[in-house]
């Protein structure tokens, strides 16, 4: 078999890193965040999307309003901001608040699917409005220990309504 990539092996807890197994309570308090929710407002602006077009090295136009994004640079906004003393010993906002209080030692996003409305293209210039909800909490245990599944569900909208779905 090969082996897997550092990636993902970073992920794996050894005996002397693991926690205490989760308790079926642990697990049922964790999966009572399924449903929970929160709403966020952003704007897309062109400074960073021409300091993104700049990054990659493109020769893109001047970045205007009404202009289409180009695909997944949505993730330039809706930067989580917590204040220092607020952060996780992995440098992202303290589990608990909109994400569930997970006890295990780290953090992975293991993947998505995106699903844009054409009719209705994410534009510089527009006020997105950002609502994420808690779809599911899966445990599971694999070889390398206990690993706990949050799936989030995002659907970003505009004037116009849905834009775009992730998950």
């Amino acid at each position: 078999r090969a082996p897997l990539p550092a990636t993902v092996a970073s992920m794996s807890q050894s005996p002397s890193t693991a926690a205490a197994p989760l308790t079926e309570a642990q697990v049922a308090h964790l999966q009572s965040w399924v449903g929970k929710s929160e709403s966020q407002h952003d704007q897309i602006n062109p400074m960073p999307v021409a300091g993104l077009s700049a990054t990659l090295d493109r020769n893109d136009a001047a970045p205007q309003p009404g202009d289409t994004l180009p695909p997944l640079w949505h993730w330039m906004n809706f930067v989580a901001i917590a204040p220092q003393s607020q952060l996780g010993a992995d440098g992202h906002p303290a589990r608990g608040g909109f994400l569930p209080p997970v006890p295990l030692p780290r953090r992975m996003w293991a993947g998505g699917r995106l699903h844009w409305n054409a009719d209705n293209p994410i534009q510089i210039g527009q006020s997105l409005e950002r609502v994420s909800r808690i779809a599911s909490v899966d445990h599971k245990v694999g070889r390398s220990g206990e690993l706990l599944f949050v799936l989030v569900q995002h659907e970003y909208r505009n004037e116009r309504g849905v834009a775009l779905t992730e998950e």
